[in-house]
Parts: C-alpha cells; sequence; structure tokens
C-alpha cells in the first residue's frame, strides 16, 4: 500500500501558501504516493481542488477525513493545538516554514 501525503489548508489566519503545489503533488504521485488534499487547500493562492485532481491527487471533504487517512502531512506552518489532536499515531509531520 503506497504511502500518503496529506496536504490540509493552511489555518494561520492571512496565511496564502499551500504545502504543495499541483505540479508537485503530480511528480509525487509518479513517484508512487498517494496524495490527498483538503478541500480548499490551495484556493488562496489561486490552486484549484480541480487542479489537484487532475495532478492524480484525492480531495477530502475535511480536515479530520485528511489527517485519518494520511502518514505525512506537509504544512507551511506550524500545526496548531487542534491540527495536532487530528494527527494520527504514527504519522510524521513535514513543516516548510515554521
Amino acid at each position: 500500500m503506497p504511502m500518503t501525503i496529506g496536504v490540509p489548508r493552511e489555518t494561520f489566519a492571512g496565511e496564502k501558501r499551500v504545502a504543495t503545489v499541483p505540479e508537485v503533488a503530480g511528480k509525487l504521485v509518479k513517484l508512487g504516493f498517494e496524495v490527498c488534499v483538503e478541500t480548499g487547500a490551495g484556493a488562496a493562492a489561486n490552486f484549484s481542488d480541480e487542479a489537484y485532481q487532475a495532478a492524480g491527487a484525492r480531495i477530502a471533504g475535511s480536515a479530520a477525513e485528511l489527517y485519518a487517512a494520511s502518514d505525512m502531512i506537509f504544512k507551511v506552518r506550524a500545526p496548531t493545538p487542534d491540527e495536532i489532536a487530528l494527527i494520527r499515531p504514527g504519522s510524521t509531520l513535514i513543516g516548510f516554514i515554521w
């Protein structure tokens, strides 16, 4: 079973970045990963859910669904306490800018 990389919507006020763009999501899929993106995660950066789907990613309807399905979480900002509570045991968090 492939490892699933989850890309949640950033919740920090004013944050417009997303941890993975559709082009990179597509490359990760080609490498054998499953990529799951929370609905609306790329909207503030002008990346639609449809662009992620076209790249091969699956769209999760909620943060809870995304975190439950992910082996690795890609985030731009440090997770909030609420997000930390959603990370399932054994998952890895990869943050890019803290």
